[in-house]
């Protein structure tokens, strides 16, 4: 991805986005710290850091389109004057821009700012899980009309991608905390103030993911279940099959043989009157099975 050929500045200066090269060169100072260096250098999740002052970090927001593969990558350094956001491709400035043109006021500070930005990336996060809401409802749906071995692929990627939300939100409440322990240092209210609600909007999006996991849990077991009541049929009746037809093989192959010495060979009542006893004896073995089946339930 090629970067911004211009920065783009708002507020008098307050906002600025660049190129990882062209935050090197513009603040020498800032990134020969070692630590900020490796963090914004090499993004691996949602993280940010305060170092005397210095606040910086990366954002990698998953799409909500594909939770599982596409991702937003982008890192952000905030100082006491300005608010830097370092992005290779051109996604950050279409927010930025979009949100500039929602201002009706002026932007108070880089860190006001910051926290608007975090607030917009999870406006709409609400109506994502009502919509895997619906998806676990219909899941379960579907299990219900016995379609629970074609819903198996759905259950397995529904559970990543809600995996995948909890793990983000937790890492969003993870970067709030740490932005709080410098508003306070700074004594910034409007930051405090807003730092507390998106703490409380995150974190109440993590418990509504973390339940409809538990949900998808319990789902996943109700199938389960159902698979092992089947297998268990199939079991009771291979038992039942194998209960009546043993005796009989054993009749049926001893008469067989056909043995000289056999007396009833020779009567002509013989091969009917086996076949008599062994229905005889199939009636007598159901009887008692149903009866047993009764007996235990």
């Amino acid at each position: 991805m090629e970067n911004q050929e211009t920065p783009i500045y708002a507020g008098e200066n307050l906002i600025e986005i660049l190129g990882l090269e062209e935050f090197q060169k513009k603040e020498p100072d800032i990134w020969s710290v070692h630590h900020l260096f490796k963090v914004i250098s090499h993004p691996e999740f949602c993280q940010a850091s305060n170092y005397h002052g210095l606040i910086y970090g990366t954002f990698i927001i998953p799409s909500k389109k594909n939770l599982q593969i596409s991702r937003n990558i982008f890192a952000f350094c905030l100082t006491p004057d300005r608010l830097y956001f370092i992005d290779e491709g051109s996604k950050v400035e279409k927010k930025v821009r979009k949100m500039l043109e929602e201002y009706d006021d002026e932007i108070k500070s880089p860190l006001v700012f910051l926290l608007d930005f975090m607030e917009s990336l999870i406006r709409e996060d609400l109506y994502t899980l009502q919509g895997y809401e619906k998806t676990l409802n219909d899941l379960a749906l579907r299990m219900d009309q016995e379609n629970a071995d074609n819903a198996s692929k759905d259950f397995l990627y529904m559970r990543n991608e809600l995996n995948a939300l909890y793990v983000y939100y937790e890492q969003l409440t993870n970067m709030a905390e740490t932005i709080d322990q410098a508003a306070i240092q700074s004594g910034d209210k409007i930051a405090q103030n807003l730092l507390s609600l998106y703490i409380q909007r995150v974190n109440h999006l993590a418990s509504l993911t973390h339940t409809q996991k538990e949900s998808l849990t319990q789902i996943l077991d109700m199938k389960q279940a159902k698979l092992s009541e089947r297998q268990n049929d199939l079991v009771n009746l291979l038992t039942i099959v194998t209960s009546i037809f043993t005796p009989l093989t054993f009749i049926t192959g001893w008469f067989g043989m056909n043995f000289v010495n056999m007396h009833l060979l020779k009567e002509p009542w013989g091969y009917p009157g086996v076949i008599v006893f062994c229905l005889i004896l199939t009636l007598g073995q159901i009887i008692v099975i149903k009866k047993w089946k009764i007996f235990h339930k």
